[in-house]
């Protein structure tokens, strides 16, 4: 059965190559809700090299080492690699030498030749690896085949069942090491199965982690079969540091070079990026590894892959990089078996033991503990599964080793496993960091054992369970709330029951936070034919909304689409319920002066009020009892609508009105009164029913009218220097608080309040000639030395002034005493920043306090808010 798009097999996007099917234009399939929908983007990288560039040995060789790995090697590298993706260029020149027979599951009567130039370039990163021996001057030869396996289309995609399939066959006909390129987003039994077979067969499954980082950020999840703890997982990396595009997770191992030049469909070289590149450099490592232990396991092969890494982001094992860069010279001359991790026989020395992964290691004697640190990502279940390589262990009859989970929020105490079944226990655990102490147990033996700890975690169930069908579902009360659910078992489907007492909006809106979850939500009114919706795929949001939901009974159904019946899913999503009815202007009837609705702005008066129609106007009545200023803002309008608030005297003769510009959701005005009644009435040319508006009306003593500064933490400030003269507002009533300044209207601001005696004898910036607005304000604050730190003859005027600038300018404006050597005032400004001395002493004058949290940030841009506060120390 050919799956839905969601569940497709997709060669890793960054990686698939647009020559062979044109212009790297985005490629479409049928989803199984119908219409066309983007599967990924099939693009080149780069032009194909020059012949120049294709003599130079690609320099992903160098960084991880193979010339140097194939001097150290005294055994040819023999055997099969097998590259289950869009098939190998069978003709190619550099690539025929290395090729023997494969299959094409796609259509068996036609050779497993590629169509898209994906395959291709994944074998173009082993041939190379190959070809390295003759340039490093080795002693032996690479006889081992690449064995091509066509599984995914000319478009990079496929279904789990050919995936499955093309392991399964590399396997039976002898490959030793399968290339995976690909991955899907979801765990499936048939792909756990051919997994474990591989392993069990002694193939060595390498794949990548996948290229979702950019796309889904947080939510970005290991790929499968990549996320197996039997596969190798191959992130990308940019020489020495992660790659910010490659998907991370607990499940990586190992990383390699994100950008490869290698070989391109139809002759020739080209570069290409992705996690696909970075598989094939993993595969290639092995396979060199392999010549130096011609009987090592996989579960060897990893281990010392993992063992010899370059670390090369956070110490240790981390997300982005697993435990570092593939390195196969270091690799190659590795030495015996020992554990590496010690070391880890304490807390403060642990080992890192990620979830979904496993840890080959020795217990030196019956006293020997190793200790692993453990994250927990949710609440769930934690399984560890084990194997003891020790004679003595099986003529114990394999009796549990010691194995003791601890939370590390206690010093002591311990989680009792809650099932221990043959070779595997398992604890109920909560979110948050674990140690897990291991020991040999009481089956003893003096002699080293070898041992190999395989992980797992499940979600727990969420807290609405049992809910799997509408006859259990779950009661919610009729208001908007959220609620987080999980799918810890097979087919899990979550049921919920709302019932709305009366008409309203309805809004059902679930967001998954990782891509293995692809969230479908399904509506029923009671009686009545329900609607799912499932429109946007894995990771991505969904939603129904009912404008008009009558009263009555609904049933809501969330399930992961990724199938018809998916399997556990470590991950959680977020339901959020919105329902609304529709509002009741308290104030009607209002709509004239016999009616008004009477209000007291002393000194502040704030109500709430629904435009029911275009033809309807809201009147209110107040009173001054002396001459005042009246303030007044009108907001949470419709951005569509204009409204209009118009003020009328006594006799009902109409003073003045505003309206609301196009775009703004909010009226602002003012105006001085004389005693006296007058009253306001707001209309807009539509309805606004979906939420009411509301109007602040307060009166002030006579100043300057900004209507936007009312409530503001800079207000006083912001009026004093206006009525100081030296900042002004944008029209009549705006001042635009948080607006930022340029450093012209800074200068000149400061010009203004500090008045300086003397200009500068010539100009010197020549972006601020004479003409310029600012140009006498700049001359003044050059002469005066303000602007001495600014070198150059380019003043930037336009230039957003930060909040270190600024410091400068006040503090030399204000003449105060700069140190050489100041102290650090604020934790985010070293002693040695340009805006250090000035801050020191703003601080020490008091007239600066920072953030709480004991930062300035000096390079965030300065708001007229800021500007104004910093000049209202002066009056």
């Amino acid at each position: 059965m050919r799956l839905s798009v969601r569940t497709k097999v997709i060669a890793c996007a960054a990686c698939l190559l647009a020559a062979a099917i044109g212009a790297g234009a985005p490629l479409h399939g049928k989803g199984a809700g119908g219409g066309d929908r983007p599967v990924g983007e099939v693009r080149a990288q780069a032009e194909a090299a020059s012949a120049a560039q294709a003599a130079k040995p690609p320099s992903f060789l160098e960084a991880m080492g193979i010339p140097a790995a194939w001097r150290s090697l005294t055994r040819d590298v023999t055997g099969t690699i097998a590259i289950v993706d869009t098939g190998v260029d069978l003709k190619h020149p550099a690539l025929e030498p290395y090729l023997t027979g494969g299959i094409n599951l796609l259509d068996g009567r036609k050779p497993p030749q590629d169509d898209n130039g994906h395959g291709t370039a994944v074998a173009g990163v082993i041939a190379e690896i190959a070809e390295a021996a003759k340039a490093s001057s080795a002693r032996v030869s690479w006889t081992k085949k690449i064995m091509p396996i066509k599984a995914l289309d000319r478009n990079g995609e496929g279904d789990e069942d050919k995936l499955a399939q093309g392991i399964r066959y590399a396997v039976d006909h002898g490959a030793d090491i399968v290339v995976l390129s690909l991955g899907l987003r979801r765990d499936t039994p048939e792909m756990r199965e051919v997994a474990a077979y591989a392993e069990s067969r002694g193939a060595l499954l390498v794949a990548a982690s996948g290229n979702d980082a950019a796309a889904f950020g947080a939510k970005a999840a290991v790929q499968y079969p990549a996320a197996y703890p039997t596969v190798l997982a191959v992130a990308g990396a940019n020489g020495g540091s992660a790659q910010n595009r490659s998907t991370p997770g607990p499940e990586v191992d190992v990383a390699a070079a994100w950008k490869v030049e290698t070989l391109k469909l139809g002759g020739g070289t080209t570069t290409m990026e992705g996690t696909s590149m970075s598989a094939p450099q993993a595969a290639g490592a092995a396979a060199l590894l392999k010549a130096s232990r011609p009987e090592a396991s996989p579960a060897e092969l990893r281990n010392v892959l993992k063992r010899t890494a370059e670390d090369i982001a956070a110490k240790g094992w981390d997300r982005n990089t697993g435990y570092g860069r593939v390195r196969a010279d270091l690799a190659v001359k590795a030495q015996g078996d020992g554990d590496w991790r010690e070391p880890n026989d304490k807390r403060t020395t642990a080992s890192a033991f990620p979830v979904g992964t496993e840890i080959t290691a020795f217990w030196s004697s019956p006293e020997d503990r190793d200790v692993y640190a453990i994250d927990m990502p949710y609440d769930g279940k934690f399984t560890v599964s084990w194997r003891i390589d020790d004679p003595a262990y099986a003529a114990a009859k394999s009796p549990a080793p010691g194995l003791v989970l601890s939370p590390a929020s206690a010093s002591s105490g311990k989680v009792d496993p809650f099932v221990r079944a043959g070779s595997s226990a398992s604890w109920e655990v909560a979110r948050g960091k674990y140690y897990l102490t291991t020991s040999k147990g009481n089956w003893g033996g003096q002699e080293k054992s070898s041992y190999r700890l395989t992980s797992q975690f499940r979600m727990g169930p969420d807290a609405m369970e049992p809910n799997p069908n509408a006859l259990s579902a779950f009661t919610l009360a009729p208001r908007s709330q959220k609620w987080t659910g999980t799918f810890d078992r097979q087919g899990d489907e979550d049921w919920a029951v709302v019932t709305l007492p009366k008409e309203g909006k309805l809004r059902i809106r679930v967001d998954a936070d990782t891509t293995r979850i692809d969230p479908a939500v399904y509506l029923q009114r009671a009686g009545e034919a329900g609607e799912e919706t499932d429109n946007n795929g894995d990771g991505r949001s969904e939603e129904i909304v009912l404008p008009g939901a009558s009263a009555g009974k609904y049933y809501i159904r969330i399930r992961n689409a990724v199938s018809p019946s998916p399997d556990p899913v470590v991950g959680t999503y977020t339901a959020q319920l919105e329902y609304s009815t529709p509002y009741e202007d308290p104030n009607e009837p209002n709509d004239g002066a016999l009616t008004a609705t009477p209000m007291k702005p002393a000194p502040v008066w704030t109500g709430e009020g629904l435009i029911g129609s275009a033809s309807d106007d809201d009147w209110f009545r107040f009173e001054f009892v002396e001459r005042k200023q009246l303030r007044f803002q009108l907001a949470n309008l419709p951005r569509s609508a204009t409204a209009t608030v118009r003020l009328y005297d006594k006799k009902l003769a109409v003073l003045k009105s505003w309206s609301s510009a196009e775009g703004r959701a909010a009226v602002n005005g003012g105006i001085d009164l004389d005693p006296g009644t007058y009253y306001l009435a707001v209309s807009a040319d539509q309805a606004s029913l979906g939420s009411p508006y509301k109007l602040t009306v307060r009166e002030v003593e006579v100043g300057p009218l900004f209507a936007d500064v009312l409530g503001h933490w800079a207000e006083k400030p912001i009026r004093a220097v206006a009525e100081a003269g030296w900042m002004a507002g944008y029209g009549e009533f705006e001042f635009g608080p948080d607006r930022l300044l340029t450093r012209a209207e800074a200068t000149v601001i400061a010009v203004r309040a500090f008045k300086p005696k003397s200009a500068a004898a010539r100009p010197r910036f020549s972006d601020v000639p004479k003409g310029h607005w600012a140009y006498e304000a700049v001359l003044k604050a050059d002469g005066a030395k303000w602007l001495s730190g600014i070198a150059g003859t380019k003043f930037e005027p336009a230039g957003r002034m930060t909040r270190g600038e600024a410091a400068i300018l006040f503090a030399k404006a204000a003449g105060l005493s700069l140190s050489a050597s100041p102290e650090r005032t604020f934790k985010d400004v070293p002693a040695d920043s340009p805006a250090a001395s000035a801050l020191e002493a703003l601080s020490r004058k008091g007239w600066i306090a920072g953030f709480p949290d004991g930062t300035f940030r000096p390079g965030a841009p300065l708001t007229r808010a800021e500007w104004a506060a910093m000049l209202a120390q002066l009056l």
